[in-house]
């Protein structure tokens, strides 16, 4: 179903002649200064860190043109967030460098990575409201990133002054702890890459970067965060998924989206109670969130239809293909007895992948006496034909 929207948008967005894919390589090199408390397996996966934002620099002037040949152009963030999660390292060599003025040895690591433009056109076929949230995570890692290396480099300007050997070992504990958190946010990243350049047949593989993400720094919201998606859709472990999004609420409480899936969670276990309350707590921090109306309009189709409508009609407002709101409005119309006009709703979110209005459409076809059309709907609905 994922790879049908994403079709069906990108057409829409790039037109009927798309630029042809191709796969670009780049390089790029990135130099590190070891300390003495630092270790060489660390200071070289740090070097790797600077030469493939070396490499994503110069990915990233050639994926800026390409949206611009696109029809799609994309502002900065869009291009840096895009640029991390889709490059593919090829190769990585290392050279070891005595710096002794320096009082520790420096790592060089050079990269060649390439960039497939059909990763491109998938992050353009992505909803508005999917491409922000990637964004937003990106900024938070590279700012998270940013943090860390500047707390090293305030750790290895200690490190070299004579201090009694209390604060060593303290030095030493502290290093220990930087370089956790560091190698967190790298099996973070390489989870979340995983999936953007290989599609759903790699979340097995992300799931186990995510996890040592997790094992090695407890407090990675955005870890927390990415495995917490992947057991709520790939799968259906709605329990594990609940409790990874409480997890990610405690650390990281404004982030909407937190709120949104773990509202899905509440929802898939019939929880209604706190699936609204989870809805309506993300709407409070993001207004046009599109997927939270629709979620609300799902709620009320049989308590309040005619809410279910005022929700539908805003989560459209932001999003007309939102296929739960359109299918939503479509339920609360068919309670209504407006037949047609909930026929009309649930083949428009049948286009956009919504199996469950198969059975939606057969029972308006039903009532509307066409019980040829309607048979053939609800046979459908037994065993919904795949879309994609």
């Amino acid at each position: 179903m994922k790879k049908f929207l994403a079709a069906m948008l990108l057409s829409s967005l790039i037109g009927a002649s798309p630029v042809s894919a191709e796969v670009r390589n780049y390089d790029g090199v990135g130099e590190y200064i070891m300390s003495d408390f630092e270790t060489p397996d660390v200071a070289k996966q740090r070097a790797k860190l600077y030469a493939e934002r070396n490499a994503q620099e110069k990915a990233g002037v050639y994926i800026k043109s390409y949206s611009k040949m696109s029809n799609f152009e994309l502002v900065t963030d869009e291009v840096e967030s895009m640029t991390s999660g889709i490059l593919k390292v090829i190769s990585v060599d290392y050279k070891v460098i005595p710096m002794d003025e320096y009082g520790g040895i420096m790592y060089r690591a050079t990269v060649l990575a390439s960039i497939d433009t059909d990763n491109v056109d998938e992050w353009i076929a992505k909803g508005v409201a999917e491409r922000e949230s990637l964004v937003e995570k990106n900024l938070e890692l590279q700012r998270q990133l940013d943090e860390q290396q500047r707390l090293i480099e305030q750790l290895k300007t200690e490190a070299k002054q004579k201090t009694s050997p209390d604060n060593q070992e303290r030095l030493q504990q502290a290093f220990s702890e930087a370089d956790k958190i560091f190698m967190s946010n790298v099996q973070l990243e390489e989870g979340n890459r995983f999936v953007l350049i290989n599609s759903d047949w790699a979340y097995d593989k992300a799931l186990a970067c995510w996890t040592e993400a997790i094992e090695l720094n407890p407090n990675n919201a955005l870890a927390y965060e990415a495995r917490g998606y992947y057991f709520l859709y790939y799968t259906l472990d709605y329990p594990a998924s609940l409790k990874d999004y409480t997890r990610a609420i405690e650390l990281r409480p404004s982030v909407a989206d937190n709120y949104f899936y773990r509202g899905l969670c509440y929802l898939n276990q019939d929880n209604i109670a706190l699936a609204q309350s989870d809805f309506e707590q993300a709407l409070r921090l993001s207004p046009s969130m599109s997927g939270a109306y629709g979620e609300l309009a799902y709620i009320y189709t049989k308590s309040d239809p005619l809410k279910a409508i005022e929700y539908a009609d805003k989560a459209l407002e932001f999003n007309e293909r939102n296929w739960r709101a359109l299918y939503s409005r479509g339920l609360a119309l068919y309670t209504m007895h407006n037949y047609e006009a909930a026929l009309a709703d649930a083949q428009e979110a049948l286009n956009w992948g919504c199996g469950d209005a198969y059975q939606l459409i057969g029972d308006c076809y039903g009532m509307l006496g066409n019980r040829a059309e309607a048979e053939k709907y609800w046979e459908l609905a037994k065993d919904p034909p795949a879309f994609g």
